[in-house]
């Protein structure tokens, strides 16, 4: 049975479609990075280029001969215009680089270009436009193409986003180094730390006793306000399984043992009814006290771009697909009350989940609750943006 039942590049991101349950992830592993290819940027041309002698160039008016040559395309030298509002005697030779004349020279007539030099000097050509999908700016500038340098209504700069990261993951290199802080993390059961398109990545294939990524402990207790985000591609497959899920179990020892989760912070892809579902709770989920905030849909099988932020301040919890929220719910729970013993991505605080099948291309967490003009500019900036660089 083929694996894959589509496989294309769009924009820059990997799409594919339902992966058959019983294929290997070495296999899965080697389709994903066939079918990924960031595609790069292209920049507009201009037609206003290139160079000729001896040309001509016209506009409205009467003719005139020997006056100051002028070209729409690029420059000449010594050539004839016409154009001139009146004949007249000769003038001197000039050029132009993407200028438009006005008139000629010769007799009462003036040459006035629009740009570039007159009288023999080189002249300056139009700038091709960097941010051709960006009405707002022709040059990447300090964000980036599609982020603002400066707040606007709806979206923050990357300074100001930046300014509020504490931990970040980029699964480049032999390791899983913290490039904020010093938290830094490890693989476990074998999950691959690979790279896609040059870009690290980290390949968890799913399953019982599957691969996960294991993160220092305390990372979100010591938080008042947090926002846990992450740019992963899923592989589809069982209920329940967790993109992350920071907390204990009821087992004793609770570290590095799941059993039946206790107290905890998880986001799944797609639970019991197939839908996204942040949960909260401090006393698992019998009680009926767990927390939710529920999506209308399952994580869809491309890259995408998840957040789940929890503001205490606001008493909420919300959730963010590809830089829209998608679910929030009213939260009253402190992240202090969470037993943060096991700091996981990939699985869950119960024994009874499977663990994640999914390309991880970014994970991050910011010691605030984001605003949605914050989600926007990050989800613009994609994986890896290069205002993160370090």
């Amino acid at each position: 049975m083929n694996a894959l039942s589509s496989c294309a590049s769009r924009r820059g991101v990997l799409t594919f479609a339902i992966v058959h349950r019983s294929l290997r992830w070495p296999a899965l592993a080697t389709i994903l990075i066939a079918c990924s290819v960031y595609e790069q940027p292209t920049e507009n041309s201009d037609a206003l280029g290139g160079s000729g002698s001896g040309g001509s160039a016209a506009e409205a008016g009467k003719s005139g001969s020997g006056g100051d040559s002028a070209s729409i395309a690029g420059s000449m030298s010594a050539g004839t215009a016409a154009g001139g509002k009146d004949s007249g005697a000769a003038g001197s030779a000039g050029s132009l680089s993407g200028g438009m004349p006005n008139a000629g020279t010769g007799g009462s007539g003036v040459v006035e270009p629009m740009a570039g030099a007159s009288d023999g000097g080189a002249g300056t050509g139009p700038v091709p436009d960097a941010c051709p999908d960006d009405p707002d700016k022709t040059a990447p500038g300090v964000c980036g193409c599609g982020i603002p340098d400066a707040p606007t209504a709806t979206m923050s700069d990357c300074k100001t986003l930046k300014a509020k990261l504490a931990h970040r993951y980029d699964f480049t290199g032999t390791s899983v180094k913290d490039r904020i802080g010093t938290a830094h993390g490890s693989i476990a059961r074998s999950a691959t730390l690979s790279k896609l398109n040059g870009k690290g990545v980290v390949l968890l294939g799913g399953g019982t006793a599957g691969p996960y990524v294991d993160l220092p402990n305390g990372l979100l207790s010591t938080l008042s306000n947090a926002t846990l985000e992450a740019w992963v591609t899923w592989g589809g497959g069982a209920n329940w399984q967790r993109i992350f899920d920071f907390g204990d179990s009821t087992y004793v020892p609770p570290e590095n043992n799941p059993q039946n989760g206790k107290s905890y912070l998880y986001l799944t892809p797609k639970n019991v009814d197939g839908v996204i579902v942040a949960g909260f709770s401090t006393d698992g989920n019998s009680s009926g006290q767990e927390a939710k905030a529920i999506a209308a849909a399952p994580l869809s099988l491309e890259l995408s771009h998840v957040a789940v932020v929890a503001d205490d301040k606001g008493d909420q919890l919300r959730i963010y697909v590809n830089g829209t929220k998608v679910a929030e719910q009213a939260w009253t729970g402190t992240l202090a009350s969470i037993n943060d013993v096991n700091v996981w991505l990939g699985r869950s605080q119960y024994d009874g989940d499977p663990e994640l099948s999914a390309v991880f291309h970014e994970f991050r967490v910011y010691g605030v609750a984001l605003t949605d003009a914050d989600i926007a500019t990050s989800y613009a900036g994609g994986p890896d943006p290069d205002f993160l660089a370090y």
